[in-house]
């Protein structure tokens, strides 16, 4: 007996025994559906309904074969031959304890019957479409994930989404064309789609913060520069950040209100944020002017940035602690520099506006726009460099080049010094003697003391502009420089010029460019070279003039020195005690007063 059982769970009750073994004599006599599975065998439908997966949909109670009986005859009368029902199961179904079958899937359950009265069961899957909202955590996005239907099930409809939306809130920002478009897609594509973002909230604009925009170029803080060659110099630091008078050092810009409230997706307003202003205060030396709505940051000197705390300021003096060495670097800084050590050998310290150094300074570079002022004294060892357009000061110098444009004082002693001043070379204070080396004054000398009774030899050149040797050498470097680039020009020009056989018309592109281009530096380079040439014929006479000047001594001068005025000189004989040397013009000759 076959019994269709269909959405009714699996039956707990046991079997008595003798059932079970003619339920599994019966069952091992029905085939297989493998077996049994008839190619193009028609089958009829005669059941169907629904069940969800793990019902029991059906059961096949085995045959009982019946006993024989007698006639009053008594002949035997043999039973009825029983059924044997067949049932085969096919896909989504699942068949257990021999005689029991079960859903595999959600769905339709069917049953047919062959010719041969087998019959056959089947699941089908059978599903409505589903389908969820999810919404951010920011609730600025509501998102659509859709499941199409299966086995003929209804499909989700806009209409579904949009109440599902109403119930969670969702009122901002719903995109009901890519609802549609994705309902429709998933059940075109017969495929699940996750994710797709059907509603859209709306930030709010927010004020522009203000912005700082610094217009210098900062100090890295390296301790090193690489060279071109790849090496590196450990003398050159960066780290300090210089600026010039009027300079342009940081702009601005004020904040903004905020511009429009924003609405997430449920349509709660996020109220739009007021931008933040920078806080930049002027410092010291630091004016601020406004200018199309910015703050404009200037400098009013020359100096040393600093930013710190929100205040920009512009120190006009720039103070290290101890020696200029290793530790610190080169010193480069468009103000006054003070060194409160010493300047190492193989270093250089350049102010613009002055360099005071507490300590000594060694077989070092000095410069400076300004004044230089050695608290202690220079030891050059024959290669250390001091130079001032200003005027230099030092206690002693040993073996150094000193050059100012101004006075250069020694208040103690110098011993073997370079020493060029475009003012007067002065050494009256504490022994105020100078002993040897070349010393070259456009205003003369004022010492206690020239030379020494070794007769240390030793000249002095006075009433010529000697700062015009060194401008003469540089402007005269700068011809060389500009003749070596006009020589090379000239190269590329004659080679262009004989590639197109006299007609740079027939170069290609790039090369008539280049043609081009090397013409016209030729005619700037030729035009630098004129300037050059002249300003040289300019100060080259002036070398020869002879201006007012006078070397004083105001206790001794020994023999061994030579005083030059112009071409002509003294020679001192012998000692001479508080004497002044100056050129007679009339008489074209040097001329000796008591003091």
């Amino acid at each position: 007996m076959l019994k269709g059982l269909f959405g009714k769970k699996k039956a707990k009750s046991e079997r008595k025994s003798g059932t079970k073994k003619v339920a599994k004599k019966v069952a091992e006599k029905i085939e297989k559906p493998e077996d049994k599975r008839p190619e193009k065998i028609e089958k009829k439908l005669i059941r169907k309904g629904f069940a969800r997966s793990g019902d029991l949909i059906a059961r096949v109670t085995p045959a009982k074969p019946g006993k024989s009986g007698r006639n009053i005859m008594g002949e035997e009368i043999p039973p009825r031959e029983v059924y044997i029902p067949k049932l085969v199961p096919l896909k989504n179904v699942k068949f257990e304890k021999a005689n029991e079958y079960y859903m595999a899937t959600d769905g339709i359950v069917e049953v047919f019957k062959d010719d041969r009265e087998t019959q056959y069961i089947q699941g089908t899957m059978y599903r409505h479409g589903r389908f969820k909202i999810a919404v951010s955590d920011d609730e600025m996005k509501a998102f659509l994930s859709v499941i199409p239907p299966i086995g003929g099930g209804d499909p989700v409809t806009v209409e579904d989404v949009m109440a599902l939306c109403r119930e969670k809130g969702i009122t901002y920002g719903i995109n009901e064309e890519k609802i549609r478009e994705t309902l429709e897609r998933s059940l075109n594509e017969r495929m699940a789609i996750t994710d797709v973002e059907i509603a859209t909230g709306e930030e709010p604009i927010n004020g522009d913060d203000g912005k700082l925009e610094i217009k210098v170029r900062l100090a890295s803080g390296t301790r090193y520069k690489l060279r071109e060659d790849g090496s590196v110099d450990f003398k050159e630091h960066d780290l300090i950040t210089s600026v010039a008078k009027d300079q342009l050092i940081a702009v601005v810009t004020r904040a903004e209100s905020g511009k429009k409230d924003g609405y997430t997706v449920k349509g709660e307003v996020i109220k739009c944020r007021e931008g933040k202003d920078v806080e930049l205060k002027p410092g010291n030396n630091v004016r601020t002017e406004e200018e199309n709505g910015k703050i404009m940051y200037y400098s009013n000197i020359n100096g040393q940035l600093f930013l710190d705390r929100g205040v920009v300021s512009v120190e006009p003096q720039l103070t290290i602690e101890g020696d200029v060495g290793a530790k610190t670097g080169n010193i480069r800084f468009d103000g006054i520099v003070v060194v409160k050590g010493n300047v190492n050998d193989g270093f250089r310290v350049e102010g613009t506006k002055g360099v005071n150094v507490a300590g000594n300074v060694g077989k070092a570079v000095i410069k400076s726009e300004g004044d230089v002022i050695v608290q202690n004294g220079i030891v050059g060892k024959h290669r250390g460099y001091v130079f001032a357009k200003g005027n230099i000061t030092a206690k002693f110098a040993e073996n150094a080049n000193i050059e100012a444009g101004g006075d250069v004082v020694i208040q103690r002693a110098a011993l073997n010094c370079k020493i060029i001043s475009g003012g007067m070379i002065i050494s009256k204070k504490e022994k105020g003697q100078i002993i040897g080396g070349v010393l070259k004054a456009t205003k003369g000398l004022e010492v206690k003391i020239l030379g020494n009774e070794s007769e240390h030899k030793m000249e002095i050149y006075a009433g010529i502009d000697y700062t015009l040797e060194n401008t003469i050498r540089n402007v005269r470097k700068k011809i060389a420089n500009y003749l070596d680039a006009i020589k090379r020009v000239n190269l590329l020009i004659e080679k262009l010029e004989k590639a197109s056989a006299g007609n740079p018309g027939t170069l290609s592109e790039r090369l008539k460019s280049v043609y081009i281009e090397a013409k016209r530096r030729k005619t700037v380079f030729g035009v630098a070279l004129k300037k050059l040439k002249e300003r040289e014929a300019e100060l080259v006479p002036k070398l020869s003039e002879i201006h007012d000047a006078k070397v004083s001594v105001i206790e001794s001068v020994y023999p061994g020195v030579r005083i030059y005025f112009g071409s002509v000189f003294y020679d001192v004989e012998e000692r001479k005690d508080r004497v002044e040397f100056y050129y007679d013009r009339n008489l074209e000759k040097i001329k000796i007063k008591n003091l």
